[in-house]
């Protein structure tokens, strides 16, 4: 509420002064909700899986009512499959298979009307392209196959209506050789024996769930059985870890939380867990990182992790601290199980109501697992990447948005994932926590096995809080699309007692992104105390008086650091040192930002960041900003301090001192990150060390890193992928065969990509980076081949115009959307003569 006496103007008048730039909505054609001719109640899959062949078959049977009067013929989604019959009642039907629109179109024998049932047995044969992936056995690794089909890629295995928007009861009964086991949705119900050296698994999903939430996954696995989460007082759920066997001790590591995760999820929705059981699978170049299939979670293999290892969910050692650890991870993909899999999104559109949640959710457990001030760093950090992304890319969406190129664009972090997670925690600032949670538990009740849209969710908080939110919607979610850009001043007044402070909007006036509307917490801190008011901002100019004792040592504009915003505040630096000394975490972190940017030659400031860094009682991420910050400035004391910092007894410290002194740069700095290099005991610190070399380059760093190749690491290659992501910040040509080798399936999926980005860095000129390019767009690994495919496409050669082309037709939708823009990129630039001929 605003504080009575501290309004005396709220004017809407346009900022007379600087105007950050304006933003742009990105280009694409509408995606409207899909309409369905029939609402699937129930699906069954009979399979058999051949590994060797990469192969399977069987038939789907597909039961469902018409949603349409007189009924005569329908279509599913078929990606190249062999289909040899349709039947109904044991009865032939006409059916007909159009390959280029992936449909499979069947005829009814009689018209059928809503309330009506029937079933149809279709039986087919395929080579998955799509949704399913085979991986052949490599050295220790065992065969495996497993599917991931978000974004509608399941018709590539399965005949199906493949969007989110119809739910069904599944049962998958799945025949494998031995020793292979699969694994799948919902319950065990029966593991049969076979004279034929098969074994036959038989899944059994009670509750409906949308196509994209299936799973079998096929391989040999572990089982390690986690602790039961009492999510009722009459209900426990049994949870279970599949893992590659002889990795049995680093999952129970690893994923040992999850009982209490899904009890604090349970009690803080008021909604308990919702499905049998919870077990979460290990899955061999698992290219999605990890994905929430309903009662059985798939992860990649770095996330895996013994107590020695990083945090990382996959190695990000080019960051202070990765944006997704394995815990996010692990409490993303089960809240899920209640905002996605529960309650799912109409439409891609709306897919802000499935991962802005998660998202949202994974930062609350953190805060509750970790304490409040580890929040509020993840968020500084989340803002700050979402921010970045802006000023480089210009481009701004609501969360809800139905124009969109490629479905991959609908999945962008810094937008979908990390702002709209912010969006939320401000939303919960504004209602209320427990009138928060009051309306989640409202939301799940009423539209749990569901599909929602952002109506649904405003109409949920609006009937439990009573609040008007529609403005909110409109800013954010609904429409809107950026983020206000704040300038703040403020002036003591000692004749009144009272800071008057001006707030500007300087943000472009644009349709989508005009003024916005937000309460903000002002705190003032005075010779007595500090004295927080909550002001309403409104209009492009709001005006406040607000009380005060005497004059302020400081003023703290957003006090918490809750809003979603870019803020412009010119303050002293003696207001920011005091800030540093004796404000909140989310001050502090600001403040040793705005030293380091306004003032870096300042010896205080750097003074002050190097007591921050060198404090064992400051708050880690506290430590981290204040090594990041002196890196920013430089100088040889700000060298010494980070210096003495890559000795620190936190591991997270001394990677942040490693990336800081690669900010910093010089000789210094380089030897210590030698020196860094050749003794840290933590692989992630040796990592980011080597990239920091990189950054800094100089005679010596190509060889010192190429030495680093070889040696062994404990988790995930951590050693040699920093070595390559460093050697490939030198731009160096004469690299590329070293590049070349390391683009090679032997290696694992993220030094492969950090050798293919070295590689188009320092060389793309080079006719083998084209030619190997051109080769990994069929690569197996689904990441690296769309790395290949948006590389191809950047070289603008007009002979490889062709090769992408062919692949915009590829079932993977994902795939042929990058093909295509690839194509259109070589296209816009290659303008041939008339008359002239194409060549290569």
């Amino acid at each position: 509420m605003r504080h009575p006496l501290a309004v005396l103007a709220l004017l809407a008048l346009p900022a007379s002064a600087q105007v950050f730039p304006g933003h742009r909505l990105p280009e694409g054609p509408e995606r409207p909700v899909r309409e369905r001719e029939i609402d699937i109640r129930h699906y069954r899959a009979d399979l058999r899986f051949d590994m060797a062949k990469e192969e399977l078959s069987g038939a789907a049977t597909v039961t469902f009512t018409p949603l349409r009067a007189g009924l005569t013929e329908f279509s599913l989604d078929a990606a190249d499959l062999n289909v040899r019959s349709v039947t109904v009642g044991g009865q032939p039907l006409r059916f007909s298979v159009d390959s280029a629109a992936r449909r499979l179109s069947l005829q009814l024998p009689k018209a059928l009307d809503p309330g009506g049932e029937a079933s149809v047995v279709v039986s087919y044969s395929c080579r998955p392209k799509a949704g399913m992936y085979f991986f052949p056995k490599s050295g220790k690794r065992s065969a495996q196959a497993w599917n991931y089909g978000e974004g509608g890629l399941h018709y590539g295995w399965l005949p199906i209506y493949n969007d989110v928007n119809d739910r069904f009861t599944a049962e998958l009964v799945v025949t494998v050789a031995r020793p292979y086991a699969v694994l799948g949705n919902g319950t065990l119900k029966e593991t049969r024996e076979n004279a034929d050296g098969t074994r036959t698994f038989h899944w059994v999903q009670e509750q409906p769930i949308p196509n994209y939430l299936l799973t079998v996954d096929v391989g040999e696995f572990a089982r390690v059985p986690l602790s039961d989460a009492k999510v009722s007082s009459t209900r426990t759920v049994p949870l279970s870890v599949w893992t590659p066997p002889g990795t049995e001790a680093a999952a129970a590591h690893t994923f040992g939380e999850t009982p209490k995760m899904v009890e604090f999820f349970s009690k803080l929705f008021d909604y308990p867990y919702p499905w049998a059981k919870y077990d979460q699978a290990v899955l061999a170049e698992f290219a999605v990182g990890a994905m929430e299939t309903t009662t059985m979670t798939g992860f990649s293999e770095p996330h895996l992790h013994g107590p020695e290892d990083p945090p990382d969910g996959g190695p990000q050692y080019d960051e202070a601290y990765p944006t997704w650890t394995s815990e996010d991870t692990i409490a993303h993909e089960l809240a899920h199980h209640w905002f996605g899999d529960l309650v799912t999104c109409r439409s891609l559109a709306s897919i802000w109501l499935n991962e802005s949640f998660a998202s949202f959710l994974h930062t609350v457990w953190n805060g509750h697992a970790h304490g409040e001030d580890d929040l509020t760093y993840q968020r500084w950090r989340y803002l700050n990447k979402y921010l970045s992304y802006v000023r480089a890319e210009g481009a701004v969406r609501p969360l809800e948005f139905f124009r969109y190129k490629s479905r991959d664009d609908m999945f962008q972090t810094e937008t979908t994932y990390l702002k709209g997670s912010l969006v939320l925690h401000m939303l919960r600032r504004i209602v209320g926590e427990a009138d928060f949670s009051r309306a989640l538990a409202d939301y799940l009740d009423r539209h749990e096995f569901g599909s929602v849209d952002s109506e649904d969710l405003k109409e949920a908080f609006q009937k439990s809080c009573g609040k008007n939110l529609t403005r909110f919607f409109e800013d954010w979610i609904e429409g809107g699309g950026g983020h206000p850009a704040f300038d703040v001043s403020y002036r003591w007044v000692p004749e009144r007692r009272e800071v008057d402070l001006t707030v500007r909007q300087i943000h472009a006036d644009l349709p989508f992104e005009n003024d916005f509307r937000l309460p903000v917490d002002i705190e003032i801190v005075t010779a007595s105390g500090a004295k927080t008011h909550r002001v309403e901002i409104e209009g492009w100019t709001t005006r406040v008086a607000l009380p005060a004792d005497g004059k302020p040592g400081r003023v703290v504009f957003d006090k918490g650091g809750w809003l979603v915003a870019e803020v412009k505040f010119e303050r002293s630096a003696e207001e920011l040192l005091e800030e540093l000394a004796r404000g909140d975490l989310a001050g502090k972190l600001r403040a040793a930002r705005q030293l380091s940017e306004d003032f870096p030659r300042r010896v205080d400031a750097v003074d002050a960041l190097s007591r921050v860094l060198a404090d064992p009682a400051a708050h880690w991420g506290l430590r981290q900003e204040a090594a990041l910050a002196l890196g920013t400035c430089g100088g040889d004391a700000a060298a010494a301090a980070l210096t003495k910092a890559s000795e620190d007894s936190d591991r997270r410290i001394r990677r942040a001192a490693a990336l800081a002194l690669g900010r910093a740069g010089g000789e210094r700095s380089a030897a210590r990150l030698r020196r860094m290099v050749e003794s840290d005991r933590a692989e992630d610190v040796v990592a980011a060390a080597e990239i920091a070399l990189g950054r800094i380059g100089g005679k010596e760093t190509r060889e010192f890193l190429k030495r680093q190749l070889p040696r062994e690491s404990r988790y995930w290659d951590s050693i040699r992928l920093g070595a390559v992501q460093g050697l490939a910040e030198l731009r160096d040509p004469s690299l590329a065969p070293l590049f070349t080798m390391h683009t090679a399936p032997g290696f694992v999926q993220e030094v492969r990509m950090a050798a293919l980005a070295g590689w188009f860095r320092a060389a793309p000129e080079d006719a083998s980076l084209r030619e190997t390019l051109r080769k990994l767009t069929g690569d197996r690994n689904r990441a690296v081949r769309m790395a290949a495919i948006e590389k191809l496409g950047a070289l603008h050669h007009a002979a490889d115009a062709e090769l992408l082309k062919s692949l915009a037709s590829d079932p993977d939708l994902a795939v042929a959307e990058k093909a295509k823009q690839g194509a259109e990129e070589i296209e816009s630039f290659v303008k041939k003569p008339e008359g002239a001929k194409a060549g290569a």
